[in-house]
């Protein structure tokens, strides 16, 4: 990359270093203590959305540990890349939360025609209160947080609380808002703006499956991602598994096609 900045674990632990330096880590359950607190020092809310593999997620979050930082996981109920069911993902969900992260909503409309201008939040709110249990049948505590997988235009910079829960994408924490979104920092090298706080609370939202140990651009990920996933599929597996990818993201494999 040209911004000297990379997509491995290294320079995800400089990015934790420069916060250490200079913010204080809060929680998003934690927000309403800190929303009008002035400090010595400005406050970090570090967010993942896991999109796709929790392997990865966990991955982040012993790196974290190691660290001494704590930030909010929020995962998916309905996910087509992991399953809430699955002895494994329940494992890394309880193995993020003993090592001492949040674990809030990622929340994806269940029903893809609801993605349209008109849908408000009250539209969908039994669909958050659904997905919220299941999730706290996991981790045993009430779940505090939620965001939103590509979230609609209506809902950005909206309510501080949707369904009684912290919305991440709310205009109070929106304010500075950094993201790895599509494997791509859209502000250029993130370290320089951690480096010279401009605000009071930053948001930064990571992606985790955009990182691992060798730095690799996002095409390229989505194909390591595609290949490791369906190894033993047969053809027809994979064109399926192959069409779901692409309909759940913005970008492609850098294969596909070929």
């Amino acid at each position: 990359m040209n911004d000297n900045s990379s997509f491995d674990y290294s320079f995800f632990k400089q990015i934790l270093s420069a916060l250490k330096r200079n913010f204080s880590f809060c929680l998003l359950r934690d927000v309403t203590k800190i929303i009008n607190h002035n400090n010595h020092k400005p406050y970090v809310l570090l967010r993942h959305d896991v999109d796709l593999d929790l392997d990865r997620a966990l991955k982040m979050a012993l790196i974290e540990r190691e660290l001494n930082v704590k930030s909010c996981y929020m995962i998916m109920t309905n996910s087509p890349f992991y399953s809430l069911d699955d002895n494994h993902s329940q494992s890394s969900i309880r193995e993020i939360i003993a090592s001492g992260h949040e674990i809030g909503l990622h929340f994806d409309f269940y029903d893809k025609s609801m993605r349209g201008d008109g849908i408000v939040i009250e539209q969908i709110k039994n669909d958050i209160d659904s997905s919220c249990h299941e999730l706290e049948k996991i981790t045993g505590t009430k779940i505090p947080s939620i965001s939103f997988h590509r979230p609609l235009p209506q809902f950005l910079r909206g309510p501080f609380y949707i369904d009684g829960i912290i919305n991440a994408y709310s205009a109070e924490l929106m304010k500075w808002y950094l993201s790895d979104s599509k494997g791509n920092w859209r502000e250029g090298n993130p370290l320089s703006s951690l480096e010279n706080p401009k605000d009071k609370i930053l948001q930064l939202l990571i992606h985790p499956i955009w990182w691992d140990e060798k730095h690799l651009e996002a095409p390229e990920r989505l194909q390591t991602f595609f290949e490791h996933r369906t190894k033993n599929f047969s053809a027809e597996e994979k064109n399926k598994f192959d069409i779901t990818l692409s309909s759940y993201l913005t970008i492609q494999r850098s294969q596909k096609g070929m």
